[in-house]
């Protein structure tokens, strides 16, 4: 995939970064960030909705939980066994099996989740890879590379700043 060009800072200190994504956000420019961590104070300052994979996870865990009661309690009605008088149908016995396909269908819907949100990622165009924002540097990319965002980034304590062609 063809690199964007633009302007590519990278910063030693989580508050610096943000505060310079925040002063790039209110000049109306696109920001794209990359850290070794989702340090919480960057990930606000993007001002980016919540994702919703935790929201599939949970449907996925209570439709898998619904379906495990499902498959128990429809197995004791379709071959009813009577044991010492207790119902056909008992609920403390049932627990472990709708436990396990909750934790079962939770999990695998959180993996679709993220397999998608990740194929739709890479559908985007990214920033450029450096390999020290896997260690202990924070990378900002400024599409475009305006003159603005140059100041900004040197007002805001970045280590370097690059033109990315």
């Amino acid at each position: 995939m063809p690199r964007e060009p633009g302007l590519l800072a990278v910063f030693a200190d989580v508050s610096l970064a943000a505060q310079a994504v925040r002063a790039l956000r209110a000049e109306g420019l696109d920001v794209r960030t990359a850290s070794p961590a989702p340090f919480p104070e960057l990930v606000e300052s993007l001002g980016r909705p919540i994702s919703l994979i935790g929201l599939a996870t949970l449907t996925g865990a209570v439709a898998g939980g619904a379906l495990g009661l499902l498959l128990a309690a429809g197995g004791s009605w379709a071959w009813p066994i009577v044991v010492g008088g207790m119902p056909v149908v008992s609920l403390p016995a049932f627990l472990v099996i709708v436990f396990e396909m909750a934790v079962l269908v939770g999990a695998l819907t959180n993996f679709c989740g993220l397999l998608g949100v990740a194929v739709l990622g890479r559908m985007r165009r990214g920033m450029p890879f450096d390999p020290r924002f896997t260690r202990d540097r924070i990378g900002v990319f400024v599409p475009g590379g305006a003159q603005r965002a140059r100041e900004i980034f040197t007002g805001r304590g970045a280590e370097e700043i690059v033109d990315v062609a």
